[in-house]
């Protein structure tokens, strides 16, 4: 029996707002989210393109044709304005504010953001591959790649070191400290 996959990428569309406003729940622990809150969040955040979880900063996954997973990832050289128009839009969404959050990412960095795949594509290595799509963008821009890990998560923190990322500090993000982890690349040393 073949359990082969036809697994493709592609720039995400406004039409797929839906699908990474639910990424994007998923990927911050909000499994729970109702569907009229997902249609929110993709109707006032991800269908715009000044946002950190706008479409225009995402990567769709798909498997025979069906969205599969995403990554949201952008360089960090706006990063403190987008957000600060991104969580005041979160806060009104989720009615919660995150009071001393450090930015995620800063110039000279491409930072993957927010990775999802749906539970019937796990375990396929969708998750992986959208990670090395990340990488392989950050790299094509010459900047650092970065992202934050949960420092509990260490089957997270296993595939990230598996693809040559390295810890790099902790970060105080959405109330809690993560461990920052990057790979550094620089057109410069190449």
């Amino acid at each position: 029996m073949n359990n082969a996959i036809s697994l493709s990428f592609r720039n995400a569309t406004a039409d797929d707002a839906r699908f990474i406003a639910r990424g994007f729940h998923m990927a911050m622990l909000y499994d729970d989210a109702s569907e009229e809150q997902i249609s929110n969040f993709a109707r006032n955040i991800c269908v715009r393109e000044d946002v950190l979880y706008s479409w225009r900063n995402t990567i769709i996954a798909e498997v025979d044709g069906k969205c599969a997973g995403m990554l949201t990832a952008y360089d960090g050289r706006n990063y403190h304005e987008m957000r600060i128009r991104t969580m005041t839009l979160v806060k009104q969404h989720l009615g919660v504010e995150f009071p001393g959050m450090e930015d995620e990412a800063v110039a000279g960095e491409y930072y993957l953001d927010s990775l999802a795949v749906m539970p019937e594509y796990r375990g396929k290595g969708i998750g992986r591959q959208l990670l090395q799509q990340g990488i392989e963008n950050g790299k094509a821009l010459c900047l650092d790649i970065t992202l934050a890990v949960d420092p509990i998560n260490d089957r997270a923190k296993k595939l990230y070191r598996s693809l040559g990322f390295e810890p790099s500090g902790t970060l105080f993000i959405f109330g809690h400290d993560y461990e920052k982890m990057i790979i550094g690349f620089s057109c410069r040393s190449v």
